[in-house]
């Protein structure tokens, strides 16, 4: 009110307004290889501005989430909240960028008759995983190699760093039968010439020898 001698004016009322300085909590997000990341953050008041630097810098978008331009790397962004005159401290959110791994090497093996043998493999990074399908189903088997014995037949590896997986690569194992000869059959003739021996086996190319062992 304001007075003046005996004369004093009607009260007018005037405002003292206080505002609640913001806190950001912000969520980091994460994809395989280069593209966009959407980032999430929440405010205790006011609207949300999200930059790429920790202070200064021009505003890349507002609202509670916020999706990057496509990156390659790991990068940080930062959230900050305005609540009329009162700015939060701004926070760092990361954009995360994880390399999906590739199987680099796979060794096969070929068994002749009875035993086994190994198949190997090899990873850019994190873990590999054995499958007896292409696509789908439960890993039997982690490591670099697993044995193997028996018939033929394809296994399958994929490397994965937890949220990044290869594509699966087909390994081999053959298992070949050791041959049996079946059948000798002597022959003979009458004077010098020529005679023709026949043989049989159960599997593979006959060759013949002058030898028991060696030669040619």
């Amino acid at each position: 009110a304001a007075s003046n001698a005996s004369c004093t004016s009607v009260r007018t009322a005037v405002n003292a307004t206080v505002n609640a300085t913001p806190t950001v909590t912000g969520t980091a997000g994460s994809r395989c290889d280069a593209g966009t990341v959407t980032l999430s953050a929440s405010a205790t008041a006011g609207t949300i501005s999200w930059y790429a630097n920790a202070s200064g810098g021009s505003v890349l978008g507002t609202g509670t989430s916020f999706t990057t331009p496509s990156i390659s790397s790991t990068t940080t962004y930062y959230a900050e909240s305005v609540n009329g005159t009162c700015t939060s401290v701004r926070i760092p959110v990361i954009a995360t960028v994880n390399t999906t791994p590739t199987i680099t090497s796979t060794t096969g093996a070929t068994i002749c008759g009875q035993g086994g043998g190994t198949l190997s493999a090899t990873a850019s990074a994190g873990t590999i995983y054995w499958y007896s399908l292409a696509s789908g189903g439960s890993a039997f088997a982690t490591g670099t190699s697993i044995p193997v014995s028996g018939g033929s037949y394809t296994y399958y590896v994929e490397a994965s760093t937890g949220s990044c997986t290869s594509a699966r690569v087909p390994v081999t194992y053959t298992y070949i039968p050791t041959p049996t000869i079946t059948l000798a059959g002597s022959a003979s003739r009458c004077g010098a010439g020529s005679v023709t021996l026949t043989t049989a086996a159960d599997s593979g190319t006959i060759s013949w020898y002058a030898a028991a062992t060696g030669g040619s």
